[in-house]
């Protein structure tokens, strides 16, 4: 096991990890050729926008370091009476701009479920423990203010890169409170490693989870994701793997760290614009498994887990996008070049604190 040999080290490699995550999150022009072909319409069913008004709440974070307020997407259709299922958003390492992924954000919440962004810093000497903290202060002030019009006993997890590695913390800190007691589920986006407990045990078997992943990631290893995330969850036994591969029938659409980011927010390989990735990959499979989590809507289930694999169609001859890939065991690309490799995992562990 690597160990952390001084402080100086320590700063130099929170130093590249900024550089590298908050490069994936860069907010810039995008100059990908056709881009208006890359997808027809918006699924008519699961990925598409709902028939609710959203509204989204700001809250102050009382961490003076965390960059950017909590934000509560509410639908019209949320109210004392009618308690709807939070959905808590972790983002990836310098998103913390709700902006980056609004559109995914303000189609889950179109659908009726209450969606909270709590940021974290991306401040290079911040621990992990501390970040993984200002997230949970984010969410916990969220359901403080606006518990009256949440069902809490209903909840799903949804993170990307550091925020998809944070999930199972996230998610074990929510049940010893009591959240998620009836309905819970987790989908993990290209994750980085986890940090936190290293028991899980208390996360229900009754819990969905689907891990995500971009077949030409180039920050963060596959691999990563099947150790710390897959790996860690053993006892879920609803689950799914899921894989977008880049199609290239026309021009390149590709699958890269960036695929969930939305808004014209972009990165090095390839993601950040809106298009069937986003509608059918992404949007689709978290809108369906909510559904089949919290209504027990089996016809949802197929789509949620990607047995129905459709990504829609490109426009110039109307052939069908690379469908999504569902395994019930880890598919890693071994070819993959990433920045942040499995093996290199306890380089970024918290200084003075042993590697799990």
């Amino acid at each position: 096991m690597k160990k952390i040999f001084s402080l100086t080290s320590t700063v130099f490699i929170l130093f590249v990890l900024f550089v590298c995550l908050s490069t994936s999150l860069t907010i810039k022009a995008q100059a990908i050729a056709c881009t208006q072909l890359k997808v027809t319409t918006l699924p008519y069913d699961y990925g598409n926008f709902g028939r609710f008004a959203v509204t989204r709440q700001s809250i102050q974070h009382p961490n003076g370091n965390v960059p950017a307020p909590v934000s509560v997407f509410l639908p019209s259709n949320a109210t004392a009476e009618n308690r709807l299922p939070v959905v808590f958003f972790a983002h990836g390492f310098g998103g913390f701009q709700y902006q980056v992924y609004e559109g995914l954000l303000q189609q889950l919440a179109s659908n009726g479920y209450i969606v909270v962004f709590a940021p974290y810093t991306p401040n290079i000497l911040t621990t992990n423990a501390d970040r993984y903290e200002q997230m949970w202060t984010g969410f916990q002030l969220a359901v403080q203010q606006y518990g009256s019009v949440m069902d809490t006993t209903k909840i799903g997890f949804a993170g990307h890169s550091y925020g998809g590695g944070a999930l199972p913390e996230l998610t074990r800190r929510a049940l010893a409170v009591g959240w998620g007691a009836n309905k819970l589920f987790l989908f993990a986006m290209a994750p980085w490693y986890v940090w936190g407990s290293n028991d899980y045990s208390s996360i229900p078997s009754t819990a969905k989870l689907v891990v995500q992943i971009y077949w030409d990631d180039g920050t963060n290893d596959h691999l990563i994701a099947q150790n710390d995330v897959w790996n860690r969850l053993p006892q879920i036994t609803e689950r799914k793997w899921q894989v977008i591969r880049t199609a290239r029938t026309f021009c390149a659409l590709n699958a890269g760290h960036g695929t969930p980011v939305t808004g014209n927010f972009t990165d090095a390989d390839g993601g950040g614009i809106t298009n069937a990735q986003d509608y059918w990959g992404v949007w689709r499979r978290i809108h369906a498994l909510a559904d089949y989590t919290f209504n027990n809507n089996v016809a949802a289930k197929d789509i949620a887990f990607g047995t129905d694999g459709r990504m829609g169609r490109w426009r110039t001859g109307a052939r069908h996008v690379t469908p999504l890939e569902a395994t019930d065991s880890p598919v890693v690309n071994t070819q993959q070049t990433a920045r942040f490799r499995w093996s290199d995992r306890c380089i970024y562990a918290d200084f003075g604190t042993p590697c799990r």
